[in-house]
């Protein structure tokens, strides 16, 4: 099966991504259609050869634009095929061109031209000569020009007979617009209701803008992942290494990777040994010891050393792109969540102009008057305007995240709001998430010395080192006011560990992984399963282990969790030992260990097919997919950019309580964007039946609309003042 993957550009709301689904999902040929909003892509599974030019086309009847990025497995037909050794698209240099920076142009339009309307229709004791006309000029670009995306997206969703918030807006500041219209060209300087039309339309340009620059922030989140690579490599000519662009290395090219600089491809160790930081990929929080024969991953750093590779995965095969390929997949999966305001307004759009036509008609066959019947058919069009609806949910968002990022949290959308309430199993990564990211010896194992001659002997060694866990080896030396030993002729093996002569007994010490250990010639057998090993004079003398150091606070936070109702579950890329000591250190019982990206992913799955609402707590790149495809994604204060950006809360401070905070208060926001959806509908329902009776006339059906805005924006100042 192929699947080719097009860019969609026009989308505005969760509402257009079912559109554009349904409309690919209609095309012969076609399995199955998944549109990822955030990213703006569509994956489309192919059963035949598909013409693009066909995808592409339907894509346009439905009002939006498509243009084809790839395909993979069976070509398009129509498809050159993709290299696959080229790196993954890189996203657009500037992507805040082609959609904010326009958004952003019509919102200072709209909102320059609204101030002014709003004072001289709402604040003025008396109305200025020819007013109305004034208004009706300031009004006009708002209406026509600054709301054309709005126009654009209500006729897509009219012409596939649908509804969406563009359709409710336009409805309401149109009959607004309309009736103040009429009512300047005879006269009239009162009752002119042109402001209502230009405040929703400033609003609702507002929430388009924020809306897309959060969607551009996670393109660029992606971007950022692919500078985890380097641009370019150094390359095997036969002869010599060449600098090369990174794009042009191919599967079995010999590469050379030097201390400091970051592998440029998934493969095989040839020559040479390092020590090298996956962290960001797999979790490993502290670095790992790479010789012949041993595999390195693209993006990885090079602490220590210099590795010979040969290239294996490439490009768009590599572990990082499989990582980038799980978190838009999830992404995508959560982006078809329609929004709460949006299934209302697909009802509630045809029942308020289907009541407003049969009030025309009935006081037009009443009365035979034109004017007559208008007035009250216009009065239920401005009563149903979603001046509240359209201030429901930003409201509250807007004073309930203030409230949160006082307590350290960053919430990120309506739909997280949805899914915290259910949340039972909290999935936590350890390393940077729980832990402060440095190691810290917590136990040394001794055979024929002291401790503190161990100690002594490991930190005169490691003086000559520049690696973290020596660093960790002479803080505690520091700490217990150890001397460190005298050694003469010491030698740094990059890589791979330290030896030298000791002073006083002129024997001869190693320290290093036990891999470098029994390299030197010493018998290190499996007892000694420790990561740093030191040996006197052949032999084996003391083991040293390491830990991260938990966050402060981390026990207390996990009992709250404990206590709030939620199964805490600990999940890390280190080793079985380090994870159960720590999770041990910390209180928690259930622990997985050795987790890769995926296998992450796999286990939030695994706990959501138990029936599992599952949140997942992470900071690194290998987070990412995990974080994706968790119910609730959050991360915390150190996360790198695309954990955060793919995260559903963010963590601002480094105290895990924050989390239980972070629960709560968007349990809160949710429950009061619910009342607030209440309180948009509740005027215009009440209100409806008066209007078309003819007791309601326009100004006393605008004022009931402003009621409802005044209690949705009262309801959602309450927020600031939740403990």
């Amino acid at each position: 099966m192929a699947t080719q993957r097009l860019k969609i550009k026009g989308m505005t709301c969760a509402a257009c991504v079912r559109r554009v689904e349904r409309v690919l999902m209609r095309t012969p040929g076609v399995q199955q259609a998944t549109v990822n909003f955030a990213t703006e892509t569509a994956e489309v599974e192919l059963t035949q050869p598909v013409p693009l030019d066909a995808l592409v086309e339907a894509v346009r009847k439905a009002g939006y634009e498509a243009e084809p990025i790839e395909a993979t497995g069976q070509q398009a037909s129509d498809a050159p095929p993709r290299d696959q050794n080229a790196p993954e698209p890189a996203q657009p240099t500037d992507p805040d061109a082609d959609t904010v920076r326009p958004l952003l142009r019509r919102l200072a339009l709209s909102a320059a031209l609204t101030i002014p309307i709003v004072v001289l229709s709402m604040f003025l004791p008396q109305p200025l000569p020819a007013q109305g006309w004034i208004l009706l000029a300031l009004t006009m670009p708002v209406q026509f020009g600054a709301a054309l995306p709005l126009y654009r997206a209500a006729w897509g969703a009219l012409r596939h007979g649908t509804a969406n918030m563009e359709v409710l807006v336009l409805l309401g500041t149109l009959a607004a617009f309309f009736y103040s219209l009429a009512l300047t060209m005879q006269g009239h300087a009162h009752h002119l209701y042109y402001e209502t039309s230009a405040v929703i339309i400033t609003l609702v340009l507002l929430g388009r803008t924020l809306e897309a620059r959060a969607r551009r922030q996670a393109q660029r989140a992606l971007e950022s992942l692919w500078q985890l690579l380097p641009r370019e490599t150094l390359r095997w000519n036969g002869a010599e290494y060449q600098p090369v662009p990174l794009s042009q290395v191919q599967v079995g090219d010999r590469l050379l990777v030097r201390t400091g600089e970051r592998v440029p491809v998934d493969g095989i160790v040839l020559e040479g040994r390092g020590w090298v930081d996956e962290s960001a990929l797999t979790g490993e929080s502290l670095p790992q010891e790479r010789v012949a024969g041993e595999r390195v991953l693209g993006g990885s750093l090079l602490t220590d050393g210099v590795l010979h590779v040969q290239a294996q995965a490439v490009g768009a095969d590599t572990v990082l792109a499989q990582v980038a390929r799980a978190v838009a997949a999830a992404q995508a999966r959560k982006a078809n969540i329609q929004r709460l305001a949006d299934r209302i307004a697909s009802v509630f759009v045809p029942i308020v102009v289907a009541i407003a036509g049969l009030t025309f008609v009935g006081w037009w066959l009443a009365t035979r008057d034109l004017g007559t019947a208008l007035v009250p058919a216009v009065s239920v069009l401005v009563i149903a305007c979603p001046c509240a609806l359209g201030l429901a949910v930003p409201i509250a968002m807007l004073t309930g995240a203030t409230r949160a990022a006082r307590a350290g949290v960053l919430i990120r959308g309506f739909e997280t709001l949805e899914r915290v309430r259910h949340i039972d199993t909290i999935v936590l990564d350890k390393t940077g998430t729980l832990t402060l990211g440095v190691p810290r010896l917590v136990a040394i194992r001794t055979e024929g010395v002291s401790e503190e001659d161990a100690l002594r002997l490991a930190a005169g060694l490691e003086q000559a080192v520049r690696h973290p866990l020596a660093e960790a080896l002479l803080t505690a030396a520091r700490e217990r006011s150890l001397a460190p030993a005298e050694f003469h002729e010491i030698a740094v093996v990059a890589g791979g560990g330290v030896k030298g002569i000791l002073a006083e007994t002129r024997q001869l010490a190693v320290l290093g992984s036990p891999r470098f250990v029994r390299e030197q010639g010493v018998a290190a057998d499996k007892a000694w399963n420790l990561p740093v090993l030191l040996a006197v004079d052949g032999r084996v003398v003391a083991g040293f282990e390491f830990l991260d150091e938990p966050l402060p606070e981390v026990s207390d936070a996990i009992d709250a969790l404990r206590h709030a109702g939620l199964r805490v579950v600990l999940c890390s890329g280190d080793r079985p030992e380090a994870v159960a000591r720590f999770a041990q250190q910390v209180g928690i019982t259930e622990w997985h260990a050795a987790q890769l990206p995926h296998d992450k992913a796999a286990l939030v799955r695994q706990l959501q097919a138990e029936g599992r609402r599952v949140a997942f707590v992470g900071d690194g790149v290998n987070d990412a997919p995990a974080l994706a495809e968790a119910d609730l994604g959050i991360a915390v204060a150190s996360s790198t950019q695309l954990a955060a950006e793919y995260a559903d809360l963010l963590l601002l401070r480094p105290d895990l309580r924050a989390l239980l905070d972070a629960l709560r208060i968007a349990r809160a926001i949710y429950h009061t964007i619910r009342q607030n959806l209440f309180f948009a509908f509740v005027y215009n329902t009440l209100g409806i039946p008066l209007a078309a009776l003819g007791y309601l006339n326009p100004m006393v059906a605008a004022l009931a609309m402003s009621l409802s805005s005044v209690s949705v924006v009262g309801n959602a100042l309450r927020l600031l003042r939740w403990v």
